[in-house]
């Protein structure tokens, strides 16, 4: 697994606003209901990526099927799904673009 300096995270943190989190659960003890409540603690805008929840709500926003159903320009993807999905959601991102 790659590592990278504290100093370049905090970069790439301190310069998104906008994050697509696809894998959201609104089950409160999965690992992704607590990233997506801290990271709205700190301020960021978290856009719900879950095509079971679509329509629904999660801590307050609204739930999109797919990135590509995704209103607004977002500025990091956060993936919390099996790996095994990743190339997929990679790929529909790039489509994005």
């Amino acid at each position: 697994m790659p590592r990278y300096p504290d100093s370049l995270i905090r970069s790439v943190l301190r310069s998104v606003k906008t994050i697509a989190m696809v894998g959201a659960s609104s089950n409160d003890i999965r690992p992704s209901y607590f990233a997506m409540m801290y990271l709205l603690n700190k301020g960021y805008k978290i856009v719900p990526v879950n095509p079971g929840l679509a329509g629904k709500e999660i801590l307050g926003q609204k739930v999109y099927a797919s990135l590509k159903d995704v209103p607004a320009p977002v500025d990091m993807i956060d993936i919390f799904r099996e790996s095994r999905y990743a190339p997929g959601i990679v790929r529909e991102a790039l489509a994005e673009t």
